[in-house]
């Protein structure tokens, strides 16, 4: 009997398998709505901007002094300066503060989570360009 209530105990603390995130980005149309649980590698999409308020939006510049944007779905874990695609984003809040990345060029804190882990996250996603993932739970895989 004791065998069984710690055996349940640790398939509850442990990460769901979750679905690779390829396949829900192959037919984003059937879980629009829907809640979906993931396994991908995430990454900044922060991009920066020159002086304090004004300034135009880069995905990178020389002498940025602020960065901010969202974090970003990374099927292969891998993603460039200087792309522009993004196939989903993580949306919402966790402990009372956004899940975004942001901060001083060099110095760029996206909050959970940590750019090039794999995640599994759980949320429901949503019907924007790019399409949102607004995250409910999420398990640090690696």
């Amino acid at each position: 009997m004791r065998t069984w209530i710690l055996a349940g105990l640790l398939m509850a603390c442990s990460a769901p398998e979750g679905t690779p995130v390829e396949s829900i980005l192959g037919d984003l149309n059937f879980h629009y709505g829907k809640t979906i649980t993931v396994r991908t590698k995430l990454a900044s999409g922060a991009r920066c901007r020159v002086g304090d308020e004004e300034g135009e939006w880069k995905t990178y510049c020389k002498d940025c002094q602020y960065c901010r944007g969202p974090l970003v779905v990374s099927p292969d874990g891998e993603r460039s300066e200087n792309e522009l695609d993004w196939p989903m984003i993580l949306g919402g809040t966790w402990e009372y503060q956004d899940i975004r990345c942001k901060g001083p060029l060099d110095e760029i804190v996206c909050y959970p989570f940590v750019p090039g882990r794999t995640y599994v996250i759980r949320g429901v996603l949503e019907r924007h360009q790019p399409p949102r993932l607004l995250v409910n739970k999420w398990w640090a895989v690696d």
